[in-house]
């Protein structure tokens, strides 16, 4: 095995994640290369500290010890704005942020089951000794290669489909687009024939100026800000319920999120406008003959049999100060499409991508919903590297033997008065909606998931005819596995209701009782 570690010595750790609202933690192990490459050019670029980085970049994704962190208080600064015409007009000062966290352990780990060649650890050993900082200038670190003794069990393991978190981390190629952005080579050039030019006379003068001009057109170049490209999920440690046998859902569990970004504050109860708008903007994207699995009709104009796009809200619940308000939607597709003489992906870019991108230029589209002077949204598909909670889809989506409901779900048809007909009916409901049957159901007026509130708040769901059932109930479902989601149940489940949260078994007791 081959194991680096990193010891902050402040005690803390200054690193903003990429949406720059909090500190980054555990820190990425694509960070920590980016430090020992800077230190790699910064220090002589040696072919064989070249060699070391090369090794490091191909070899998969490190395993990972962090401790648990505190989150410090958000240190805040006034720092001048880049363009320095304004700064000297306006005396401009521009607000900068700096999270910071404070792990219980001051050393994080970084773990490859693979063990590096001689050579190759003696010259990560060298790298590590001359980086001083990850991230932040505040974040100053100590850098070594354990001994083989020393390597401790990791409790964040690189994983892939269901994870708890992303990570950037290497890949091939990763050190030459560090090069780039470095631009070390460009800016020896413009230094070497502005010192030559500077004593320079005559027509050589005239000449270097004339090759300065040409090869410099917009003056001195700099370093561009590095970019990772590369992702890796992670999971912890034996923390997971997921495994062999976790039920799928109808839904993928990779559901588009979208973000609000602007518009008034609604609430749990505005979940049908949401969704309708939200239908229509997806109708009219999909074009003149949208395709069963987005219209949920057949071609008669009759219901569909099988599931279809479902879109709901992603409201604020679960937290101690939850309130319920959205924000954002989701829409989840189902695993299984029609082929059409199309194949998956092409039915997904031809139908529901012009939702989110121009055909035309390939550039992303922003999302308006709304009615004209009466509210109005904009939404863009979520992209921050760690977002609020209630946009994440570990969120709506972690395999959990016990779920429950967020928004109300709706009977198929009305209960008779007997004693445990309304659980036989939602009993019923999560076999319709293609999920297992659960050993336990629990039902009841207000929502085990805080925030949510009671099944009145929401209006009732009528949509399907006037006729049709409207028994609205919130429930809590134990099942025999792990069930992943997203969990939506009942007559309302392809428009928001229905939908739930994966909650602890303590959680489901303490509101059952």
């Amino acid at each position: 095995m081959t194991a680096i570690g990193l010891r902050y010595l402040t005690k803390y750790a200054a690193a903003t994640n990429l949406a720059r609202q909090r500190a980054e933690w555990p820190p990425h192990f694509g960070r920590v290369f980016m430090a020992m490459a800077a230190a790699h050019f910064e220090t002589g670029a040696e072919a064989r500290l070249r060699s070391a980085l090369e090794w490091i970049e191909t070899a998969p994704p490190p395993a990972v010890y962090a401790s648990e962190a505190f989150e410090r208080s958000e240190v805040r600064a006034y720092v001048p704005v880049n363009d320095e015409a304004k700064a000297i007009a306006d005396r401009a000062r521009q607000e900068r942020s700096f999270p910071r966290v404070r792990p219980h352990q001051d050393s994080i780990y970084f773990i490859w089951h693979e063990s590096a060649p001689g050579e190759i650890r003696q010259a990560i050993e060298d790298l590590c000794a001359r980086v001083t900082r990850v991230g932040h200038s505040m974040s100053a670190v100590q850098m070594w290669v354990l001994g083989e003794d020393d390597e401790p069990a990791p409790n964040w393991l690189p994983a892939r489909g269901v994870t708890e978190i992303r990570m950037r981390v290497t890949g091939p190629g990763t050190l030459r687009s560090l090069e780039e952005a470095f631009n070390g080579a460009g800016i020896a050039r413009y230094d070497e024939l502005s010192d030559a030019l500077a004593a320079a006379r005559g027509k050589e003068k005239a000449r270097l100026k004339r090759e300065l001009q040409a090869e410099f057109p917009e003056g001195r170049p700099v370093s561009r800000r590095p970019q990772l490209v590369n992702w890796h999920g992670y999971s912890r440690a034996g923390g997971s319920e997921a495994g062999a046998d976790t039920v799928d859902g109808p839904f993928e569990e990779d559901f588009v999120v979208l973000e609000k970004v602007e518009g008034p504050a609604l609430g749990i109860e505005s979940t049908l406008q949401l969704t309708e708008a939200l239908r229509n903007a997806c109708m009219r994207a999909a074009g003149s003959a949208p395709p069963e699995w987005i219209s949920g009709h057949e071609p008669t104009g009759a219901p569909t049999r099988h599931p279809h796009l479902a879109l709901f809200p992603l409201p604020y619940v679960g937290f101690e100060h939850s309130d319920g308000h959205v924000m954002g939607l989701g829409i989840a597709i189902p695993c299984v499409l029609p082929h059409d003489g199309l194949s998956r992906d092409e039915q997904l870019r031809t139908f529901l991508g012009p939702l989110f991108f121009d055909p035309e230029s390939g550039e992303e589209r922003e999302i308006h919903l709304g009615r004209k002077g009466v509210w109005h949204w904009r939404l863009d598909i979520e992209k921050r590297e760690r977002p609020p909670q209630t946009l994440q889809r570990m969120s709506w989506t972690k395999p959990s033997r016990t779920w429950a409901s967020v928004t109300p779900v709706v009977l198929h048809h009305h209960p008779k008065k007997r004693e445990g007909d309304v659980e036989r009916i939602v009993r019923e409901a999560f076999v319709s909606a293609l999920l297992p049957e659960p050993q336990q159901v629990a039902v009841r007026p207000v929502s085990r998931v805080t925030g949510a509130g009671h099944v009145k708040e929401l209006p009732p769901f009528n949509e399907g005819g006037k006729n049709l059932c409207r028994y609205q109930t919130h429930v809590v479902a134990r099942f025999a596995s792990p069930v992943r989601g997203p969990v939506l149940v009942g007559r309302g489940r392809f428009r928001g209701y229905g939908l739930f949260k994966p909650i602890s078994d303590q959680e489901a007791e303490e509101w059952a009782s």
